[in-house]
């Protein structure tokens, strides 16, 4: 993994460093999978529930200049980490160290959107962080043969976990 995100008493990090602005509101959603098939001679369609979605998470964060940098630098800082790659040229997937995410079960997530939003009434941007869950498929490779069992000292094969995009 590539880091990892935690936030707490306000503040978040991510990938070890500090995101720049203050922690606002948290949000979790999660839905359920549905297959829908039309049967013949039925007007409509049944809907069979197949499983859920990956979660999403949002981070609102309020960036306020200070004297030490405007909110323009803190958001210029936020974008520079939300496109940031991974060693494999992919976006960065991160480990959640998190008491309310971990209650839902999301222990990997990649940074998935960076929204901003101002207003002309102040020297404020607000941003909204959002991260899909990540669950990396695991892939063994499994030997094949004509209904055989491996022998006690053959090697079982290594499980390779795959990232985003095959890599």
């Amino acid at each position: 993994m590539d880091g990892i995100l935690t936030f707490a008493d306000g503040e978040v990090k991510l990938g070890g460093a500090d995101v720049p602005g203050i922690l606002e509101r948290l949000t979790i959603g999660c839905e359920v999978v549905f297959d829908e098939a039309e049967e013949d001679g039925k007007s409509g369609t049944t809907k069979t529930p197949m499983g859920w979605e990956d979660a999403t998470i949002s981070l609102v964060i309020v960036l306020v200049s200070d004297e030490e940098s405007s909110c323009y630098d803190k958001l210029a800082k936020l974008n520079q980490t939300f496109k940031g790659y991974d060693k494999g040229s992919g976006p960065k997937v991160f480990t959640v160290a998190n008491s309310h995410v971990s209650a839902r079960g999301i222990d990997f997530v990649v940074f998935k959107r960076l929204e901003s939003n101002e207003d002309n009434k102040s020297d404020v941007i607000v941003a909204t962080l959002s991260f899909d869950e990540h669950n990396p498929p695991i892939q063994r490779v499994e030997q094949r043969g004509g209904g055989t069992t491996p022998s006690k000292n053959a090697k079982e094969p290594p499980l390779r976990i795959v990232g985003l995009g095959g890599r």
